[in-house]
């Protein structure tokens, strides 16, 4: 069954920081797009390589691949408290993501497929090989857990989001993760290190053969980063500026290397 979720119901009022968010963002004097800085771009490297998705990050070819980083806050106003990498690279049939989220409280407690874990820590990733109308959203948590969805955005003659539906029946198949975390997650009571997630993403998952060299897609990373009496930072590889997450025009340049 297909389930459709708009905007203020999927990311806004699911999410008190996204809902404080546009609420700021309507008393202030509306952001013209074409003023923006242009999004970030990336290479994203051909490599070869044997690969054990188990969250270590440790084989030879997460050095060669791709960084993404420092991430932002959604505003562009500075970069993050604690510092968020992203490392990429691809091969014949599928792109690999390996993140690593310095954090010292380490929050998360769903651990169910499509849960909201954007309420808690998360990394999420959008991308869409074609259509910035209708992409992929992907989320993983501390505690292992995976959400995923595919996404309908209506914007305006701006390239601005007007509303957006999310179908969660959309399922990764052969998608594949694991987390590796350094610290206690849930106890903010001592202080933890970091988390990862390690990813390997089929071309197939995405409806798409693998990419050619020089091919441009769109996509971006996302963090929640929370802590204990800290307020809740909404981060990005290539900062939206624009209100919410969901706004694909100013998603990043995914260029595919040879």
């Amino acid at each position: 069954m297909k389930s459709q979720y708009p905007l203020a119901v999927l990311a806004l009022a699911a999410c008190g920081a996204l809902a404080t968010f546009a609420a700021e963002a309507k008393k202030a004097p509306p952001i013209d797009p074409a003023t923006l800085p242009p999004p970030k771009r990336v290479v994203i490297p051909k490599l070869k390589a044997t690969l054990t998705i188990d969250g270590e990050l440790n084989e030879p070819v997460w050095a060669k691949a791709a960084t993404l980083g420092p991430f932002r806050l959604h505003d562009n106003s500075r970069e993050g408290r604690e510092p968020t990498i992203v490392r990429a690279w691809y091969d014949d049939t599928a792109l690999y993501l390996g993140w690593t989220c310095t954090d010292s409280d380490i929050q998360a407690t769903f651990t169910a497929r499509d849960s909201k874990f954007w309420e808690e820590e998360v990394a999420e990733f959008f991308i869409t090989p074609k259509d910035l109308g209708r992409y992929f959203e992907l989320q993983w948590s501390p505690l292992g857990g995976t959400f995923d969805a595919i996404i309908t955005n209506q914007l305006d003659e701006r390239g601005v989001s007007k509303k957006f539906d999310g179908d969660w029946s959309y399922t990764a198949k052969t998608m594949k993760s694991a987390v590796k975390v350094k610290g206690t997650v849930g106890n903010a009571k001592d202080k933890d290190e970091f988390w990862q997630v390690e990813v390997m993403i089929p071309f197939a998952d995405l409806g798409v053969p693998a990419p050619k060299p020089r091919d441009v897609w769109r996509a971006n990373c996302y963090r929640f980063n929370r802590g204990n009496d800290l307020p809740v930072e909404l981060l990005a590889w290539s900062p939206p500026i624009l209100p919410g997450f969901h706004q694909p025009t100013r998603f990043g340049y995914f260029e595919f290397g040879p």
